[in-house]
């Protein structure tokens, strides 16, 4: 199972999921608080950043 999937339901407000074959869902960042690689799983537009999910903590960050 992804990420992508497990946490499309629970996206913060204003975001869309990024499809499992598609790039941005390659795309993974450290998260800030916790470490470790976090996948993006969700874009958000009017913000212009991308949303990654930390799995070690279960919360959503996001980075431009």
């Amino acid at each position: 199972m992804s990420v992508i999937v497990r946490t499309e339901t629970d996206l913060p407000p204003g975001t869309s999921a990024v499809p499992p074959w598609g790039l941005l869902s390659r795309v993974q960042r450290p998260c800030p608080e916790h470490g470790g690689e976090c996948a993006c799983v969700a874009r958000h537009e009017a913000e212009g950043c991308l949303v990654f999910w930390c799995e070690r903590a279960e919360h959503h960050f996001s980075t431009r």
